[in-house]
């Protein structure tokens, strides 16, 4: 297996894990990658970050067609989540004379995760010589760990950062100019959707710290997706400042599940009244809706309208489970609202309700709820609900 070049001194050594199809209820339907990288200088070469388990065998094979790994005399763990430091036992019996560095909290979790395994720690008046070429640290605790950490080489300009501008995405391809700036962008998007939503604070003021450094950036190698260098830097930047400042349109996100049909049929009424109002407007069938794909058409709207009929006095379980996904990601500044039919009971709609109100959303409005099938009065009443959404939507510009 090959390596990779980042830059003159840095090789892409990582993993490709092609058919990935979950990420703990995150659907992936690219895959994705586990990115490691071989830094060498003239004196010294370091290892900076391990993969999954499964994928050391990877890792080694690309370490092997540059050099001797038990030549490597340092590893540096940025985030001991296991899809990044479920290998390194493995990768330190290869390397039986690396050095293993970790931020404080880092090798604390690197304890814990490996039964005592004891490594150093770094923080960010360190700085590591290899020769020709050095390494410095920048601690960045919540993105998205408390251990998290980022590496930076200097003489390279590359920075290292971990999950941070990430993106789940398998390819031969190595680097966003390769893949195609709008797939790269898109792909970046959904991971900030489904991982770091609800560290948009954090994840600001991770970049306003590295911006204070004065690092010169010409390369940003995260741990998952492709690489961003030369003219796609401008483009991540701009996204990331979208992003974590919550930027919405006038857009709303219509969500359901449905037993005979009646839900899906508000569903649709609902779409009718917001379309009529100017608004721009997604209907999903959680039934074959992947969630993270949902979760990132919510990330940039204004309103999500959950709709559901009644089974044994509350909601479906799809839609409940949507319900507790997005409780983790915390969505803010978003209105909120709950449709559905039910038969000889209700009570879907005031669950939703109150999820969606113990999640942070605003509800306006009260639900709407019909029984049995609807009549075209009810239609016209639902398709006034959506209308009413799409009307306050607008009034939050």
């Amino acid at each position: 297996m090959r390596s990779i070049p980042v830059s003159d001194a840095i090789r892409w050594v990582g993993a490709i894990d092609w058919n990935l199809r979950d990420f703990h209820g995150y659907e992936t339907p690219r895959g994705t990658t586990y990115n490691a990288y071989l830094v060498r200088g003239t004196e010294k070469t370091a290892l900076i970050d391990t993969v999954k388990g499964r994928f050391v065998e990877e890792l080694l094979a690309r370490v092997r067609s540059v050099m001797d790994p038990a030549d490597v005399d340092l590893i540096v763990v940025n985030h001991v989540e296991p899809d990044h430091n479920g290998g390194l036992r493995r990768v330190m019996r290869a390397m039986p004379n690396a050095r293993v560095v970790a931020s404080r909290s880092g090798v604390a979790g690197v304890a814990e995760y490996h039964d005592g395994l004891e490594v150093e720690s770094v923080g960010a008046d360190d700085v590591i010589d290899l020769g020709g070429v050095s390494l410095r640290f920048l601690p960045m605790p919540m993105v998205h760990w408390p251990d998290s950490m980022f590496t930076y080489c200097a003489e390279e300009r590359v920075l290292m950062p971990n999950d941070a501008f990430g993106a789940h995405m398998a390819s031969s391809e190595r680097f966003a100019d390769e893949v195609g700036l709008d797939l790269a962008v898109e792909e970046l998007t959904i991971y900030y959707a489904n991982i770091l939503m609800p560290l948009g604070k954090q994840v600001a003021k991770a970049v306003e710290k590295v911006v204070a450094t004065g690092w010169e950036i010409e390369t940003i190698a995260p741990s998952h997706g492709v690489i961003w260098r030369g003219e796609t830097l401008g483009p991540l930047f701009d996204t990331y400042a979208r992003l974590t400042a919550g930027e919405t349109r006038e857009k709303i996100v219509v969500a359901f599940s449905t037993m005979w049909g009646s839900t899906d049929t508000l569903a649709r009424a609902v779409v009718d009244g917001i379309a009529a109002e100017g608004v721009e407007v997604d209907l999903f069938d959680l039934a074959v809706t992947p969630i993270a794909h949902l979760t990132r058409n919510l990330l940039d709207s204004r309103a999500l309208l959950l709709g559901s009929p009644t089974l044994h006095h509350g909601m479906l379980y799809r839609v409940a489970g949507y319900l507790q996904y997005l409780s983790g990601l915390k969505p803010q500044g978003k209105l909120g609202g709950a449709f559905g039919s039910y038969g000889w009971s209700s009570g879907a709609t005031k669950q939703i309700s109150g999820q969606l109100e113990a999640i942070g959303f605003e509800l306006p409005f009260e639900p709407y709820t019909q029984k049995y099938r609807p009549s075209t009065e009810e239609i016209a009443a639902a398709r006034e609900w959506g209308a009413q959404y799409a009307r306050a939507v607008k009034e939050m510009d």
